[in-house]
């Protein structure tokens, strides 16, 4: 008898987040790990909110050091 194979679980990649500060322009790095770009912009929205931080979302690339 087969078993069936286990349920995929959807790999997450590193994505880098580039988040200003309103007030100052002083700028913080950071990554999260998501699904998607979409959900890595959720994610840094959550650390940064809308109202104190300016987020732009990169992918991380395997070449970066």
């Amino acid at each position: 008898m087969h078993n069936p194979p286990p349920p995929t679980r959807q790999r997450q990649t590193l994505y880098l987040v580039y988040a200003t500060l309103l007030a100052d322009g002083s700028t913080v790095e950071d990554t999260v790990a998501a699904r998607d770009e979409d959900e890595a912009y959720q994610k840094a929205r959550a650390l940064y909110p809308r109202d104190r931080y300016d987020v732009t979302v990169y992918l991380q690339s395997a070449d970066d050091d």
